[in-house]
């Protein structure tokens, strides 16, 4: 899982930098292909992991929730190609997709912090304050969407770049 991990953070950082150097319309336009295939991926991983081990029922249903919204996410997209007055709207319902499964990722990472810490893991803090980051970062892109389409990119590229930081930062961990 470390390896889909480590590529799971590198794909989020890319991602990051596309939305950070695109802000504007092209974001916009791309970003509901960005959220779907995170989400994809990391349905797919939470399904290996479960598959490799058996005993990690909550990366089965990350997964499974995961692919659930990567399918949605990737049929709303398909469908707003062929009418470009639905494309803005779906893709408000993609980032708030990908919001919501932010704001569960982050108090993932939030648990899984305090878990190290009893584990005796010296960098415990580290995915507490990410996973902090990242719920804060979720909650801002779902609740406020008109400033969010304004500054869509950045707010996804900061959201990117904190999800990516954690998944990086679980691979040198225990």
């Amino acid at each position: 899982m470390k390896v889909f991990n480590c590529i799971m953070g590198i794909f989020s950082l890319f991602a990051a930098f596309y939305c950070f150097f695109m802000p504007g319309v092209s974001a916009v336009m791309t970003i509901g292909w960005i959220a779907t295939c995170l989400l994809g991926v990391i349905g797919i991983c939470g399904i290996f992991e479960y598959a490799r081990n058996k005993d990690e029922k909550k990366k089965m249903f990350n997964g499974v929730i995961g692919l659930i919204l990567a399918i949605g996410a990737a049929v709303l997209s398909t469908i707003a190609m062929f009418d470009v007055s639905l494309r803005a709207t779906f893709d408000l319902i993609i980032v708030v997709m990908f919001a919501l499964w932010m704001v569960l990722s982050g108090v993932d990472s939030t648990v899984n912090a305090f878990k190290f810490k009893k584990e005796g893991h010296k960098t415990w803090w580290l995915p507490l304050v990410l996973g902090i980051l990242v719920i804060i970062m979720g909650m801002y892109a779902g609740t406020h969407l008109v400033y969010a389409t304004m500054t869509l990119g950045y707010v996804m590229g900061f959201s990117l770049t904190f999800y990516g930081v954690k998944l990086i930062c679980s691979v040198f961990d225990k």
